[in-house]
């Protein structure tokens, strides 16, 4: 994981700051930073993955859903 690099770059002095790991690694200085603050309170625990935050809510329930694609299988063209 690409976390876990960051983070044994800047513990070993490799890389030296949250904005050379970030250029080094090519992610954001945020990133870098959440992430050396969370192995440094919780160590590897706090390196597992989260959850991000939520998608987006269903528009139209499953049941609606099936109905609508057999409606556009059957209304597509070459089938009319």
């Amino acid at each position: 994981m690409l976390l876990l690099r960051v983070v044994a770059a800047l513990e070993s002095g490799r890389v030296e700051g949250y904005r050379r790991a970030a250029e080094v690694f090519g992610v954001s200085q945020r990133s870098v930073g959440t992430w050396w603050r969370a192995y440094r309170q919780d160590g590897r625990d706090g390196l597992a993955t989260r959850k991000g935050r939520p998608g987006p809510a269903e528009l139209i329930s499953v049941e609606d859903r099936g109905t609508l694609f057999a409606a556009m299988a059957d209304h597509t063209p070459g089938n009319c």
